[in-house]
């Protein structure tokens, strides 16, 4: 009796990762000012840009049970302050982010959010 198989093909509609890297969904806020909550499953990059005042950023909706890592870009935020709250930052303290040019952080939790650990990925794009 022989065994043999059929290879499957993948579709790119339906698997994730079936292109030469890691394609991830994308979020881009302008514009903001206040708290803002980002929910990372709504994709795993999140750019920010020309806020109109300072910002407070939450992180929700994150399922427990997964390891989960997203990036934030804050591009431009001039005199704006931007702060996370809920984050354990690497080296104990928040980082700086620049006010002309682009910070990329980022951030990973494998509790559902319950712990959120954050640093600087790119600290200053020109």
């Amino acid at each position: 009796m022989a065994i043999s198989s059929q290879p499957q093909v993948l579709a790119q509609a339906t698997d994730a990762y079936i292109n030469s890297g890691n394609t991830s969904r994308l979020q881009t806020l302008t514009s903001s000012t206040g708290a803002v909550t980002i929910n990372p499953t709504n994709g795993a990059f999140t750019k920010m840009s020309s806020l109109a005042g300072n910002v407070t950023i939450t992180f929700t909706g994150l399922p427990n049970g997964y390891a989960n890592q997203w990036f934030v870009e804050v591009a431009n935020r001039g005199a704006n302050t931007v702060a996370f709250t809920g984050v354990t930052w690497d080296g104990g303290s928040a980082p700086t982010i620049v006010s002309s040019g682009k910070t990329v952080l980022k951030f990973y939790s494998t509790d559902g959010g319950t712990t959120i650990y954050g640093g600087t990925h790119f600290a200053n794009i020109a």
